[in-house]
C-alpha cells in the first residue's frame, strides 16, 4: 500500500476456480515459492511506484494483488510475478490496484459538518483572540482533490472574508503524480457532487455537460504537492490536518509513527480528523485530546 492513500474502497476477493495454491488474504502466501514470489512483488512495487509494502498489513496487500491475479488469469503469485516482471502495463495496473481511490466532495457529510460546526469556529476564534494572520489546513492523501476543495468551500462559506483576511493555504498532498495532475485540473464527473448542496454547486462549480469544474475562487486556496507521509513533514504550524482512511492499512507501529509526526506538524490547539473507522495508536493516544469521537476529531492540547 502506498503512503498518502486517501478515500480507498475495500473489497472482498472470492476464490478463483482452479487456484488452490493461491494465497488468500487471511492465510497469506504459504505454498512453496509463494513467499518468495510475494517478496519479489514487493520489490517490483517499491521500484515502480515507491510503495513500501513491508509497512502495511499483508491481508490488505494480498486482497489487492489477488484481484489482479484473478483478472489476468494466472494461477498463483509465482505466475503473476513472472507476468509483472516482463509486462510494464500490468506492472502499472498493479500499482494502481494498490492505490485504489474513490472519493466525492464532502464524502461522509457528518464529518464535514463536524469540521464546519465544531472545528473551524474554534480555530478562527483562537486566531482572532491571538491576532494570528496565517490559516493553514492540510489534506493528507488528497487523491483527486475532492477533499481539499471541499475544505476550501467550507472556508469560503464562513463568509466575512475569512479566506482573504488570513494568509490562507490548504495544502493537499499525495504520493501519486497522476492523481495530483487530475486534482490540479479541478474537473470532475457530476456524480462526484452528490453530497454538494445545490446552492454550493451553483456558486463553486461551473457545469460542462456531465462534468463540473471548481471555480478559481476555490482553486486559489489549494496548493498541491507530491509527498509521502513517511517522509519528513513539508509543512509546520498547521491548524487542521485531515487524514482519512489511511491508517487502517498500516501496522500499529507505523500508525503511531505517522500520528506523532502529524502531532508535531500541528499548531498547539490544532485539530486532526481521521477516517470513521480509524483511531489513535500507541503514544498518540496520550498526546491528542478527543473532541468528537464519533467523527474521529482530535485536538493537540493548547499547551503542547
Amino acid at each position: 500500500m502506498r503512503v498518502g492513500w486517501s478515500q480507498r474502497v475495500g473489497f472482498q476477493v472470492s476464490p478463483a476456480p482452479q487456484q488452490a495454491s493461491a494465497p488468500t488474504a487471511s492465510t497469506g502466501p504459504q505454498a512453496p515459492g509463494e513467499a518468495e514470489a510475494f517478496a519479489g512483488l514487493r520489490d517490483l512495487v517499491l521500484a515502480a511506484g515507491g510503495i513500501d509494502l513491508d509497512l502495511y498489513k499483508d491481508s490488505c496487500v494480498l486482497r489487492r494483488i489477488m484481484l489482479r491475479i484473478h483478472s489476468c488469469g494466472v494461477p498463483d503469485l509465482r505466475g503473476y510475478l513472472r507476468l509483472v516482471s516482463k509486462d510494464p502495463v500490468e506492472r502499472g495496473r498493479l500499482v494502481k490496484a494498490l492505490t485504489i481511490q474513490v472519493s466525492q466532495f464532502f464524502r461522509n457529510p457528518s464529518t464535514f459538518r463536524a469540521i464546519q460546526d465544531e472545528v473551524l469556529p474554534v480555530i478562527l476564534t483562537d486566531k482572532a483572540r491571538a491576532g494570528g494572520r496565517a490559516l493553514r489546513l492540510w489534506s493528507v492523501g488528497c487523491a483527486h482533490g475532492e477533499e481539499p476543495y471541499s475544505l476550501a468551500i467550507l472556508l469560503l462559506e464562513r463568509g466575512e472574508g475569512v479566506a482573504t483576511r488570513y494568509a490562507t493555504a490548504i495544502y493537499a498532498t499525495d504520493i501519486d503524480p497522476s492523481s495530483l495532475r487530475r486534482a490540479k485540473e479541478g474537473r470532475y464527473p457530476a456524480t462526484s457532487l452528490t453530497n454538494v448542496p445545490t446552492r454550493w454547486q451553483e456558486r463553486y462549480f461551473r457545469q460542462h455537460g456531465n462534468h463540473a469544474e471548481v471555480t478559481p475562487e476555490v482553486r486559489r486556496l489549494v496548493f498541491f504537492k507530491r509527498h509521502s507521509v513517511l517522509d519528513p513533514s513539508p509543512f509546520g504550524r498547521i491548524d487542521l490536518v485531515v487524514f482519512r482512511n489511511v491508517l487502517i492499512y498500516m501496522t500499529e507501529a507505523l500508525q503511531e509513527r505517522v500520528l506523532l509526526a502529524l502531532f508535531d506538524a500541528l499548531n498547539p490547539g490544532g485539530f486532526l480528523v481521521l477516517g470513521k473507522v480509524e483511531g489513535l495508536a500507541g503514544a498518540a493516544r496520550e498526546r491528542f485530546e478527543a473532541v468528537n469521537l464519533s467523527e474521529r476529531v482530535y485536538r493537540k492540547p493548547a499547551g503542547s
